[in-house]
């Protein structure tokens, strides 16, 4: 039988996902490497510093952002605007200080309780605060950008399970019988009124039926979907993370004449699984598997992100624009090399890139052979801290100049990296790159960031271009 649980929630409305990636190679991370002093300024107990510690300290039309009460229209979703893709969220973006948006998850583990899907989706939920406290590894006080809510967790569960089935996940996890495209998942049964009956959500305006996942999205009561699964014994194949999402202008305007985009996330939905037309609002369907820790999800979040900002055509062009250098995206351009990344190189464990000096990186990929005097690779992406010798690496032994911390300022500086810089991270998010997207995402340009847009203009946080 299935269970339906309600958590009950700090007034409105996130999520995203984490994927069923193999395991990666060379990624021990049980050892915690020297701590680099600046990680642990001034940690205060919230008792010993002025100001707010909750909502409930402030008054009704404030929230608690930090240790400071914000009007409650600086944090999203509120009482103008709680579904994804509304017009409110591009024209007050400037203004939004911490985005708290609501997560369903389903849980299709038979072997894992309600109770034990909610702690460890608390351990993801924790990571990505950090991960969106802005410069957060130089400033205790910085607040979280991100502050997910798990609003609805299914039980989806057998009770019992049958007798001799055959999958780790239970009957009710949706696989297409045969394989129809790409994914045998079945993604759009997610949509269906039969599904909905699954859920178990109540109108809150006429209880006496249940609401299907469009409805969840359009009333905002629901921004992104985890799928709670087990990979260990092969199931119905899934996507770390997908997504449908609009295009926008480049002054940030929704285009009324284009379709969403199927291929927002990391891949497409299949053309079988196209969500009903009357879903017209992004949404985010993540994959978390079960027994892997927050770094894959903060893994697969990240990929999620990169597929988002560089989707062909731009689906929002002034993010595409300012991730780019930010992630090293425009290598052909900036360095005039065959290829735009350095996810070209080779998924073969080998090395493709050294480093002869700080400042210098030689690269051997395919027939390309080079070295490029006064490299700066910024923050690197999601396969590549910047001084990477090869996909997924976190042991690099080189120093590398870098102008991470310091992107978009118009300071000519930069910094030395090594991967003593998300030393601090291992234990909070141990597995795939979690330790240095931590990092990577704590120097993403937030709200009162010093950077400054292609505009001339302070940028615009990254934070809320994610429900667009």
């Amino acid at each position: 039988m299935m269970r339906t649980m309600r958590l009950a929630l700090p007034l409105f409305l996130l999520a995203a996902c984490n994927g069923v990636a193999p395991p990666l190679a060379g990624q021990d991370l049980a050892l915690d490497r020297g701590v680099p002093e600046r990680a642990h300024a001034d940690r205060r107990a919230p008792d010993q510093r002025a100001g707010c510690g909750s909502d409930a300290d402030c008054g009704a039309a404030e929230r608690c952002v930090g240790r400071e009460c914000v009007s409650e229209l600086a944090v999203w979703p509120n009482r103008e605007s709680r579904a994804c893709s509304d017009p409110w969220l591009a024209a007050h973006h400037a203004e939004l200080r911490q985005l708290r948006p609501r997560i369903l998850a389903l849980n299709f583990v038979n072997a894992k309780t309600n109770a034990a899907m909610k702690a460890h989706l608390a351990t993801i939920i924790a990571a990505l605060a950090e991960a969106s406290r802005a410069r957060g590894f130089a400033d205790p006080d910085a607040p979280p950008q991100l502050k997910l809510e798990l609003a609805y967790a299914i039980d989806l569960r057998d009770d019992p399970v049958p007798a001799g089935w055959p999958w780790n996940n239970s009957t009710h996890y949706p696989r297409e019988e045969p394989k129809q495209g790409v994914w045998s998942f079945d993604y759009g049964a997610l949509f269906t009124a039969a599904f909905a009956q699954k859920l178990g959500i109540a109108d809150p305006q006429d209880p006496t039926r249940t609401l299907g996942l469009c409805e969840l999205i359009e009333r905002g009561l629901v921004h992104e979907v985890w799928v709670y699964g087990d990979a260990d014994k092969p199931d119905a194949s899934a996507a770390e993370i997908l997504e449908l999402k609009p295009y926008y202008s480049i002054a940030r305007v929704r285009d009324p004449q284009k379709p969403m985009s199927p291929c927002a996330g990391n891949g497409c939905f299949d053309p079988d699984d196209a969500a009903p037309a009357s879903c017209t609002r992004s949404v985010r369907i993540g994959w978390v598997n079960h027994n892997r820790g927050p770094g894959c999800f903060l893994e697969s979040l990240a990929h999620g992100f990169e597929h988002a900002a560089n989707h062909k055509p731009p689906l929002i062009p002034y993010l595409a624009a300012h991730v780019a250098p930010f992630a090293g995206f425009d290598l052909a351009e900036r360095y005039q090399l065959p290829f735009a990344s350095w996810y070209a190189c080779p998924y073969d464990g080998a090395d493709c890139l050294s480093y002869p000096t700080p400042t210098s990186v030689s690269y051997q990929i395919g027939a390309a052979k080079g070295t490029i005097e006064g490299y700066d690779p910024v923050c690197g992406n999601v396969h590549f801290p910047p001084n990477a010798r090869r996909h997924y690496d976190l042991e690099s032994p080189y120093p590398v100049a870098s102008s991470c911390e310091s992107y978009a300022t118009g300071s000519k500086s930069t910094q030395v990296f090594t991967t003593a810089l998300f030393a601090p991270y291992r234990s909070l998010a141990q597995d795939c790159m979690g330790a240095f997207l931590v990092y990577f995402w704590q120097n993403v340009p937030g709200h009162g960031a010093q950077a400054i847009g292609l505009d001339g203009k302070p940028m615009l946080s990254w934070w809320p271009f994610i429900y667009y």
